[in-house]
């Protein structure tokens, strides 16, 4: 019972998630070219109040996501987040300015099944992690956070395309770049809220201050965010929000496994065929959507390189 409310609290973080998303994506399509840096972000903030309420609706999701992950496993929470972000870029295309052809169509189907069987597979999964080997913790940080930097920088080189058209390279650097950085924060975001399982809300909290989690968890966000609105803002947002989120759950669901000994699959044969399911209709959606070829067209929109287009309210 504990996990479905996990689950029902997830679908809310994922839709949150995806009004922030459509707010995002079209105040960035009619502001100047984002800085990847906090004051960048800042700039947008102050220029776009449409921005702005796509950024709260975020933060918002972001605490139900907290929630969702003190009453069910990574397991289950990450893929409804990912799952809820590609229907979006999906079912959105009208409100983003990018045609829903029968690739677009098909993963949408596609990932409805996925949500669904995740979903239904929470009856029976395994228990709640109720530690955090703190070594494991460090050694898998290091090691995301490095493979994200590398993905990132390999990515931002490719930023300067024609306009209206997307480089598969750079599209694919910052996708896995910020795919990894968000997972990272999924598994920060994880330890601490096993911690508030294990020792109370408050004193769990508190005592969670002392400890690198919640610290990674934000810095590892922030920079996710700055690297995924800076590849939401040159590329087309179906295909960057498609690579970033299954990214991220696979970062996440290893993460989970790895440190908190979470068992991917659930224990019961049908719970876990359905979980299959609906991680192979995420894959397969993501592999839909991703194969468009070397150079994709994007949104039609103003030139986001003169500065009267530098306010979008």
């Amino acid at each position: 019972m504990r996990e479905l409310l996990g689950a029902a609290i997830a679908v809310a973080s994922a839709l949150l998630y995806d009004v922030g998303y459509v707010l995002e994506k079209q105040a960035l399509d009619r502001l100047p070219p984002m800085k990847l840096s906090p004051a960048g972000l800042v700039a947008v903030a102050r220029a776009s109040r449409r921005w702005l309420a796509g950024f709260t609706a975020m933060l918002v999701g972001l605490a139900l996501q907290v929630g969702a992950l003190t009453l069910a496993p990574v397991s289950v929470v990450q893929p409804i987040l990912a799952g809820g972000l590609i229907a979006l870029a999906a079912a959105g295309s009208s409100l983003l300015g990018e045609s829903l052809n029968r690739r677009h169509r098909g993963a949408l189907a596609m990932v409805m099944v996925a949500v669904v069987a995740v979903a239904a597979s929470a009856q029976r999964s395994g228990e709640l992690a109720h530690r955090v080997p703190a070594s494991r913790f460090v050694v898998l940080a290091l090691a995301i956070a490095g493979l994200g930097a590398v993905a990132a920088r390999a990515g931002l080189g490719h930023r300067d395309t024609p306009a209206g058209r997307s480089s598969l390279a750079g599209l694919v650097g910052t996708a896995l770049g910020a795919g990894l950085l968000y997972g990272l924060g999924a598994v920060s975001e994880k330890a601490v809220a096993t911690r508030l399982v294990q020792l109370g809300l408050l004193k769990g909290a508190v005592t969670s201050l002392g400890t690198a989690y919640p610290w990674v968890f934000l810095a590892a966000t922030l920079a996710g965010m700055l690297l995924f609105q800076v590849g939401l803002q040159n590329n087309p947002a179906s295909l960057m929000a498609s690579l970033t989120n299954v990214t991220s759950t696979v970062c996440a669901l290893v993460g989970a496994s790895v440190i908190f000994g979470e068992a991917v699959l659930p224990p019961s044969w049908w719970s876990s065929l359905l979980r299959a399911l609906g991680f192979i209709s995420v894959l397969a959606s993501v592999a839909l959507l991703a194969v468009d070829g070397e150079a994709v067209p994007g949104p039609e929109g103003p030139d986001r390189t003169r500065p009267d287009h530098a306010v979008a309210p």
